[in-house]
């Protein structure tokens, strides 16, 4: 079976922003939540919506090799398991813990500042679901996903990219086996017209 392609997501969300935590004589930490269990994601450029089931990425952190890195910048480690990156499920979701080096402190106050407020990762899915009920909007549950980065973010939207359109199709046609050699070869240029197309799909759901 063919290894699926990595894919990236971005969550901001009032209960999931972004914390530092100061304690006296203990290293500073940034602490986040890449993954709010069974919460269904906005339309994906209008194809689908998105959760990840509880215990999804339960596999992939025994023993896992993951990095934080500041907006996806691979030049800038914040963090990396096990020593200065803790990632763990719990009731809530997937949460991570960063313990930052000295030279991100500018970081650490953009945070604070309420600046940097949401938490992106990239990941895998090695398992997922299908609910065709509304044939409009089918909803993907991921049910087994390898973990590879998390990190805080800026910008609250998923990634609006020809690379990012491109993922999004292929996740969306995958799923009943289409052959999306078609969609591989389009120019730049079509590739745009299908974001200006979700993007006025999703205006028409108010979204």
């Amino acid at each position: 079976m063919e290894k699926k392609t990595k894919e990236q997501r971005e969550l901001i969300l009032q209960e999931s922003k972004l914390e530092v935590r100061k304690v006296e004589g203990e290293p500073t930490k940034i602490i986040g939540y890449a993954v709010r269990w069974d919460q269904l994601s906005h339309p994906i450029y209008g194809m689908f919506q998105e959760r990840f089931k509880r215990g999804a990425f339960t596999a992939s952190l025994i023993n896992p090799d993951v990095y934080a890195a500041w907006q996806h910048d691979a030049r800038e480690i914040l963090g990396r398991t096990p020593g200065t990156l803790l990632v763990a499920e719990d009731d809530i979701g997937l949460r991570y813990e960063i313990t930052p080096p000295s030279w991100a402190e500018k970081y650490v106050e953009t945070i604070e500042r309420g600046d940097v407020r949401g938490s992106s990762f990239i990941f895998r899915p090695t398992k997922e679901e299908w609910d065709e009920t509304n044939e409009d909007m089918p909803i993907r549950t991921v049910v087994e996903a390898e973990l590879y980065e998390v990190s805080p973010v800026t910008s609250p939207a998923y990634p609006q990219s020809t690379v990012g359109v491109r993922s999004a199709e292929e996740v969306f046609h995958e799923r009943i086996g289409d052959d999306d050699d078609d969609l591989l070869g389009l120019s730049d240029e079509e590739l745009d017209m299908i974001m200006l197309e979700h993007d006025m799909r999703m205006r028409k759901l108010n979204l």
